[in-house]
């Protein structure tokens, strides 16, 4: 009786083939098989499961199958000791059966123990065992017609090629893994094809749970690659789709833990901690692994508790090490080394990480032996062991993956900068590390990833590189990184769907939402529409000379795969009117703040200056402290009185002294001179700024002229000592904001038609005295305003139409879809005044105007009670074909882009859009209610629309509020008090670069 397998039905019809000749067991019994069939059983080889009994038979099968079923639990709960004991008993029962099946099965399953343990020597010995035995395996099933066997140990082949794809990763050739992935699929493909009546159905991923294990390991490939942003993307969508698929709970559970594993990894890279934080806490909080302790535990000493998170890495290793995880037993002991050499311990820190070089050694990790030899030489840099740091970072220097060569790289430059020595190989490291490093940030799709990665690891590298430039006095380089950081761009939108405003579904990609979804569901559907922030375009210098830069450029592109430069540049300075110079001032924020100036005089002559950090903090909260802005847990009320009080801005002495503080600390010397000078020679010049985050609230106009400089620090109420009179900015010359010179616009419409306005919409759902109350207050038909607009309606028609100028004001239609009707026709200029704030901290695209926009018209803010408010990005994904050459967008802060982690709000949304030049408020305006028998508000109103109509609104806001500082300095008395009028500002796109799109 054949003992054990089911026989097969028909003898084999071919001799025995060449790969099973002298092999000592074939499988399956292949010996009682040939005698079963009447066979010459001698070149079969005489194997002890032949003198196996049924019942013998059985009874090892059957504690096989449970062996095998205790090691998978085991192996689940991260008890790799334990599932290494298991796998070998089932070897051993698999030897004494004769059946090859369960020793593959056995050692791919290995194989996956050994890797998730870290031991990636053995993983890939048991990887490439299962491949070696497949084929003999396989022609003896086929040859004895057990095709059940043959299909279950094409299960330990695809096991293993998993577990090479993940090793070759991890080395970084992803051309193999990529390869290998490929062959999964194509295998799959086949099974498919040949469908249920050679396979299982099980065996053909009915609910496709192994092709996204195949999209998990895949996006790992990617982020090898270079794309962690696109890999991020990928898990996100991986990670819905396991959400709705009904396949074995514990097989998705597994991918769900897999993929969140991963997302977490790729965001602690791109600096998103706290997104990272929240998927190692959940899969902390389900499965209980000290694995994922590690990681919460340093990001526990981030936030301050370092004894704290030491003891929970030293308990979560010793934990590991009971379970035989030794590759996590390494990063802990790596997590270890980080913490101790951020104290300040390199003696100690260098333990740690030989502890964790050791088991690295051990398991064939190469990665982690690249990351050790980072780590040693860091140690040694901090004890000043010159000459060992650098033999580590040469070794690390030499192979990894892009990612891993630029941290090198940085670590490298940091080394030869502290040591002091060769300030020029230092830049020729350093300079393409910082310019890959910024340029890497518009792959991500997340603006939370892309603030992120600018802090933790763009950041750093260019507040090195401005230092490094600094020690070389190298002013034209670090001038012309200054222009290309605040070249960032804008949100395109490109190739991303229009948002219908009519209250019709739009179609979104991958799949549109279900016919029967309401439209209050959109806020969080359309939240996730396509934006990309768009990278700096190549420069231009000035006529005369290209950016020194693009060589760095390419060397970037060379070493890390960064772009490379664009073959038509954009010039970095806009067109000067004849006579009358201009004067370009950047800044830029990289530990301290630098700026750069120059003249379109002489564009090649190079002026940069270094603000250090405290300056600037000091400047800010001076500035803070006067401004009418709320400052956190403040209410408007209680901002407006601060703002009038008589150290701020509702004394003459109090304003002057803000405008003093304000200049000695961000104006230099030479640049005021110069404007002095021009301003002598009879036309008064134009300064244009382009502010740094850090600046953005700064009334440039409003900043006093120092007569001459301390020679130390001054003491507060020492600031009059460097002035002999009140001269101020605006004095000597106009003032206008730079638009970034990377933003992508549509041409401008010709200024031609009427006027549009949006004056204080009615913001469904609030009172007119709530915090989204009327901005205008109560107008009346005598009432200056409305005396004004009713001069405009007299004189020619207006948008909206209207009989009064009381039906232009506190309307309740004024929404997104007026909006885009009104912008579809021609029209001259656009004056919204009203509601401006940030309904998301988030990124820029969520600065927001708020409209009579009800809460179900679609849109990417979430609504506020029975309100949706228009964002950025609303305007950049919307119908709105072209916006009118001149706006004016009258509310709080509404210019407060530049102060945004991402320059993209709505007043450069305007200029995305079309609008050449915007009038808009750098600080929160206070309501006329403040100064009761008064109407600033309306005055500023006033001014902002009888200067666009003109031929020079830059030129004339300018000159309207010389005529304020005029009376203010005259009768210093709340109601003329700079809180009002000195926030206003042009940013002027009309003559700049110009990057036109469609």
């Amino acid at each position: 009786m054949l003992a054990g397998l089911p026989p097969p039905l028909t003898p084999p019809d071919r001799p025995l083939p060449a790969e099973l000749a002298g092999a000592s067991s074939h499988g399956y019994n292949c010996r009682c098989v040939a005698r079963h069939f009447g066979l010459d059983p001698e070149p079969y080889g005489e194997l002890p499961a032949c003198s196996l009994t049924e019942a013998e038979y059985r009874r090892l099968l059957g504690d096989a199958v449970e062996t095998q079923q205790k090691a998978k639990r085991l192996a689940a709960a991260r008890d790799f000791a334990g599932a290494q004991r298991e796998y070998g008993r089932l070897r051993q029962f698999a030897q004494r059966l004769d059946r090859t099946d369960l020793e593959l099965a056995a050692v791919s399953d290995l194989a996956t123990l050994r890797y998730a343990a870290g031991d990636l020597r053995t993983a890939r010995q048991c990887a490439e065992a299962v491949l070696a035995a497949f084929p003999v395996s396989a022609a003896a099933a086929v040859h004895f017609g057990q095709y059940a066997e043959l299909r279950m140990i094409e299960g330990s082949r695809e096991v293993a090629d998993r577990v090479l794809i993940s090793l070759s990763t991890e080395e970084g050739d992803v051309g193999r893994a990529r390869e290998l992935i490929a062959g999964q699929r194509h295998r799959a493909a086949q099974r498919k094809a040949a469908g249920p009546a050679q396979y299982p159905p099980e065996l053909l991923d009915p609910h496709g749970a192994d092709e996204l294990e195949l999209r998990i390991l895949e996006v790992r490939v990617e982020a090898a690659a270079g794309d962690p942003a696109g890999a991020l993307a990928a898990l996100d969508g991986i990670l819905a789709e396991l959400d709705g698929i009904l396949a074995d709970e514990a097989q998705v559970e597994s991918l769900r833990v897999m993929a969140r594993a991963e997302r977490a990894r790729l965001r602690q890279a791109g600096g998103e901690n706290a997104d990272a934080r929240a998927d190692l806490v959940r899969l902390d909080a389900q499965h209980e692994g000290a694995k994922f302790a590690i990681d919460l535990a340093a990001d526990r000493a981030l936030g301050g508790d370092f004894p704290g998170a030491v003891a929970a890495i030293a308990a979560a290793r010793d934990e590991l090490a009971a379970t035989g995880a030794t590759g996590d037993v390494a990063e802990a002991s790596h997590a270890l080394g980080t913490l101790l050499l951020l104290a300040g311990d390199p003696r100690q820190a260098r333990a740690q990480f030989e502890h964790a070089g050791r088991l690295w050694t051990a398991n064939g990790d190469t990665p982690g032996l690249r990351r050790l030899d980072v780590a040693l030489a860091r140690c040694a840099a901090a004890e000043g062991d010159w000459a060992t740091a650098e033999e580590h970072v040469t070794r690390a220097r030499a192979a990894g993956e892009w990612l891993q060569r630029l941290h090198t790289d940085f670590v490298a430059a940091t080394i030869g900068f502290a040591r002091g020595e060769d300030l020029p190989a230092v830049l020729d490291l350093l300079l393409p590390v910082a310019l890959a490093a910024a340029d890497y940030r518009f792959e991500f799709a997340s603006p939370r990833a892309r603030t992120a990665w600018a802090r933790d690891v763009a950041g750093p590298a260019t507040e090195l590189l401005m230092t490094v430039l600094a020690r070389l006095k190298a002013p034209r380089l670090a001038a012309e990184l200054i222009e290309r950081t605040c070249a960032v761009g804008a949100y395109t939108g490109a190739g991303a769907p229009a948002l219908d405003l009519t209250g019709t579904l739009p179609g979104l990609e991958p799949a549109p939402p279900g016919a029967g979804l309401p439209l209050a569901a959109l806020g969080s559907v359309t939240a996730s529409l396509p934006l990309r922030l768009a990278p700096p375009p190549a420069l231009r210098w000035s006529p005369d000379a290209p950016m020194e830069l693009d060589r760095w450029l390419g060397v970037a592109a060379d070493r890390y795969g960064s772009p490379r430069p664009d073959p038509v540049p954009v010039t970095t300075w806009p067109a000067a009117a004849p006579g009358r110079e201009t004067f370009l001032l950047r800044y830029a924020d990289a530990g301290h703040t630098y700026l750069s100036w120059r003249s379109t005089e002489d564009l090649d002559a190079v002026h940069v200056h270094s603000i250090g950090a405290e300056l600037v903090a000091t400047a800010r909260e001076v500035l803070a402290e006067a401004s009418p802005t709320p400052r956190e847990g403040e209410s408007a009320a209680d901002a407006v009185r601060r703002s009038l009080g008589e150290d701020a801005f509702g004394s003459l002495a109090g304003e002057q002294r803000v405008a003093r503080v304000l200049a000695l600390n961000l104006l230099p010397a030479d640049l005021v001179t110069r404007l002095r000078d021009a301003a002598a020679g009879g036309r008064r010049p134009l300064l244009r700024v382009q502010p740094s985050p850090s600046l953005a609230a700064v009334p440039w106009g409003l900043l006093a002229l120092p007569d001459r400089r301390p020679d130390q620090a001054l003491e507060p109420g020492e600031e009059g000592s460097c002035f002999d009179g009140d001269e101020r900015v605006l004095d000597v010359a106009d003032v206008s904001l730079l638009a970034p010179a990377g933003i992508p616009r549509r041409p401008p419409r010709a200024a031609e038609g009427p006027p549009v306005y949006l004056l204080d919409p009615r913001i469904p759902g609030q009172s007119a005295f709530g915090e989204l109350g009327s901005v205008l207050g109560k107008q009346e038909p005598a009432s200056p305003l409305i005396r004004y607009l009713d001069a405009r309606l007299a004189a020619g028609p207006v948008r909206p139409a209207a009989a009064r100028g009381l039906d232009l004001v506190r309307r309740t239609d004024t929404d997104r879809r007026l909006l885009t009707r009104l912008l579809a026709e021609p029209c001259s200029r656009l004056v919204f005044a009203g509601h401006v704030s940030q309904v998301r901290d988030e990124h820029g695209a969520q600065t927001a105007l708020h409209l009579s926009c009800p809460a179900d018209v679609p849109g990417t803010a979430e609504p506020i009670g029975a309100h949706r408010p228009y964002t950025a990005a609303d305007l950049a994904l919307s119908d709105v074909d072209t916006m009118p050459a001149r706006v004016a967008l009258i509310g709080c802060a509404s210019a407060s882009d530049f102060g945004l982690p991402e320059p993209f709000g709505v007043l450069l949304a305007a200029v995305a859009a079309g609008a050449r030049l915007v009038a808009a408020t750098v600080w929160a305006l206070p309501t006329s209610a403040a100064v009761p028998g008064a109407d600033p508000m309306a005055e500023l109103v006033i001014a902002v629309d009888t200067a666009l109509d003109g031929d020079d609104p830059v030129t004339e806001l300018c000159a309207w509020q010389r005529t304020r500082l005029a009376r203010w300095r005259e009768q210093p008395e709340p109601a003329r008090s700079p809180a009002f009028w000195a926030a206003l500002t042009c940013l002027d796109a009309s003559d700049d670069g110009q990057t036109w799109v469609r």
